[in-house]
């Protein structure tokens, strides 16, 4: 697995983004700071939400059905909660000129190309994608041109036209992204244990907890709980979306948690630091 950075970029002239969030908020913004040239396009079902994005310059108009969004060279970037990502690929292609291609930036890629294939087939205009960077923030209001600095963007060809493979890569790249290419199943298998698991630790610590003892928390429960206050709905729909590796890497989070447990209970010294000084050096090469 190699990561790449894009130098040498052709500007895109048009980018449809369906679901104006925070992630399709944050690749407008990012585009506006990158690309002013370029035209933006919002398309979502609220016409209010998509006013108030193009009233705060994010988008420079805005669509509430796929057909009248595109031209004839879009590039469609699908922000949408990973179990709606299908349906809305299959009703943009119906629309698409040969040049266009659709991307999406959802968290879980195996779940998305199944639907697909259970409606109708993959289509070779999308290039699935995740960049991996968010926030525990919602809505368009806290959308972040900076958002994709230096963040990984996986790519998930699964046998897309290579032109347009290399298009989406550099589109990635163009905000900021380092991207690299994986099989749907490799990503949803690393992200299980990197992105998916994490949530979920986060939100049993925070469960652990009682209201009243929120005043004795500090800086540790704050940093290790932060994640948990992102959007219940939508982590639901990842983490079912994923389900197979996701509870691989909770059995997996279940047996260190026991083995703690049990060196805890048996007063182990030399296991407990062990256990914790295993955790910290790997902790300690991210920095």
């Amino acid at each position: 697995m190699s990561l790449s950075h894009q130098t040498s970029l052709v500007p895109e002239s048009h980018v449809v983004i369906a679901g104006v969030g925070l992630i399709g908020g944050s690749i407008a913004a990012a585009l506006r700071k990158r690309m002013p040239a370029c035209r933006i396009t919002g398309v979502g079902r609220s016409r209010t939400r998509l006013e108030q994005a193009c009233a705060q310059g994010l988008i420079d108009d805005f669509s509430t059905t796929p057909c009248s969004a595109l031209s004839s060279t879009s590039i469609v970037v699908i922000c949408l909660p990973v179990e709606h990502i299908a349906e809305s690929v299959i009703e943009f292609v119906k629309h698409l000129n040969s040049d266009c291609v659709i991307t999406d930036g959802g968290s879980v890629k195996g779940a998305i190309y199944e639907d697909l294939r259970r409606k109708g087939g993959p289509s070779l205009q999308f290039v699935g994608a995740h960049p991996i960077a968010g926030s525990e923030q919602s809505g368009f209001e806290n959308a972040d041109p900076d958002l994709y600095e230096g963040r990984t963007c996986v790519i998930t060809p699964e046998g897309a036209r290579p032109d347009l493979v290399a298009r989406v890569t550099q589109f990635w790249g163009s905000i900021g992204c380092r991207t690299v290419e994986m099989t749907a199943s490799e990503h949803d298998q690393v992200l299980a244990l990197t992105s998916h698991l994490p949530h979920v630790m986060a939100s049993v610590t925070a469960a652990c907890v009682q209201p009243q003892h929120l005043p004795l928390t500090g800086t540790g429960f704050r940093d290790t709980t932060r994640v948990a206050a992102g959007a219940a709905d939508l982590w639901a729909g990842i983490l079912l979306g994923n389900q197979r590796f996701v509870v691989e890497a909770m059995l997996r989070a279940e047996q260190v948690l026991q083995e703690l447990r049990l060196a805890v209970e048996s007063r182990d010294s030399v296991r407990i630091e062990a256990i914790l000084h295993r955790a910290a050096v790997l902790r300690q090469m991210l920095d």
